[in-house]
């Protein structure tokens, strides 16, 4: 037994060796693996970015969807085109705000540099905050112009929506000119089918104020020219262009409305700004750009002429009013969508004790003519509707249990909400 250890203890050892292809495939798979681990990190962090991107957090809208064909979106299940609004008209104040005190009578076209010395001391940098637990964190940014000596601003509904809210714990804050601190800002009001917010600062000085344009005579190859906060980092970027097209349609929450189209480069923060003419007059406010791979140089602002009255509704009164209202949401159904049914556009919501309920109509009702015209698709009511004001009387015919039933609804008002 002895010697049989002996042996063993000195039997010569043998070396394990690995076999250089296998070493190589170990090394191949590691680094394999850290790409794969890589990408993954980039597409989420793409993800999320893009998602701010397109939720406004990242102070630029997009209209991506928009751009398809009408027919399309009738195809779509649960294609619900919201027509509600509602307040009382009877108790508003007189109004004391007109927004043709900031028109302009300029009609000397500009250079550019002296359209952003004109512009720009009125152009500012817009912060909405978040408050947890004593932390305060900058969680979303955009722009805003001031269009009154004593401190209105106007800006993107979007920009400020995590703030507009009775109870909550987000403000706005405004970096105004040869002021070092940010000032803390109220929302007077906003208007979510436009798209459009008003806040106020409250300083012992007056302010620098933005002239408006006329966005009606607007000519496709104008100049325009753009300031805004670009990435929330850069306050009084400047971008040029022209205007691509006066006037593209869009439906938006409900309401068809016209934008203007430009080149002039729109980068997330953007949002809220002034979209300017060569007479350094502001005829548009910068809203969204299409963020695709395959598009470059796609902007959009909301014409002012389209927004005047919205301003200067919020302002006078801290909301909308004097908008046609229904009170209904409408679905369109496309024909053979269930088993064969006929198609068309259907009562899906009806708001209690507004003009449509009033009026009689019933969930499940196919919309048959409204003030005479044929009604094929939702766009047809909105038009419908938008060419008449609170407190006009229309006929409605609709479909019920394979009846035809006629009806008279008076048209509400926005402010009855």
């Amino acid at each position: 037994m002895d010697n049989q250890n002996l042996e063993q203890e000195n039997a010569p050892k043998i070396r394990e060796t690995v076999d250089p292809k296998e070493k190589n495939y170990r090394f191949t798979l590691i680094v394999m693996s850290l790409i794969l681990l890589a990408l993954v990190l980039f597409s989420g962090f793409q993800t999320l970015y893009i998602f701010r991107l397109n939720t406004g957090l990242e102070g630029i809208m997009s209209y991506t969807r928009i751009f398809k064909n009408r027919a399309d979106d009738d195809d779509e299940q649960g294609a619900i085109e919201s027509i509600t609004e509602s307040a009382n008209v009877s108790s508003l104040p007189e109004p004391w705000f007109s927004i043709e005190e900031a028109s302009s009578v300029n009609s000397q076209k500009m250079t550019t540099v002296d359209i952003v010395k004109k512009v720009s001391p009125a152009t500012v940098p817009i912060s909405v905050i978040s408050v947890d637990d004593g932390k305060e964190t900058k969680i979303s940014s955009g722009t805003g112009f001031i269009i009154t000596k004593d401190g209105y601003i106007v800006t993107n509904q979007h920009v400020v929506v995590m703030a507009d809210k009775a109870v909550s714990t987000y403000y706005v804050t405004v970096l105004l000119p040869d002021i070092e601190n940010p000032v803390r800002a109220e929302v007077v009001g906003s208007d979510v089918q436009t798209d459009i917010a008003v806040l106020k600062v409250n300083i012992d000085k007056e302010l620098p104020c933005v002239t408006f344009g006329d966005s009606d005579k607007l000519q496709a190859g104008e100049l325009a020219v753009v300031i805004g906060n670009s990435l929330g980092k850069f306050d009084d970027s400047v971008t040029v262009g022209v205007i691509s097209s006066p006037s593209r349609e869009i439906n938006r929450k409900g309401y068809f409305v016209n934008i203007i189209q430009t080149d002039a480069a729109i980068n997330p923060g953007n949002s809220g700004g002034p979209l300017i003419n060569s007479f350094g007059e502001v005829v548009g406010i910068t809203n969204a750009k299409i963020v695709t791979g395959t598009s470059e140089n796609l902007g959009f602002a909301i014409p002012v002429n389209s927004v005047k009255t919205v301003i200067e509704s919020i302002i006078n009164y801290g909301k909308v009013v004097g908008r046609p209202y229904l009170g209904v949401s409408l679905q369109q159904v496309a024909d053979d969508s269930y088993f064969g049914a006929r198609g068309g556009v259907f009562v899906a919501e009806i708001v209690k004790g507004g003009p449509s309920d009033k009026a009689g109509l019933e969930l499940g009702d196919r919309v048959l003519y409204f003030d005479g015209v044929e009604i094929k698709e939702t766009g047809d009511i909105i038009r419908v509707r938008d060419s008449h004001k609170a407190g006009d009387t229309i006929e409605v015919v609709v479909e019920r249990d394979g009846k035809e039933i006629k009806l008279s609804l008076v048209i509400g008002d926005s402010a009855d909400q």
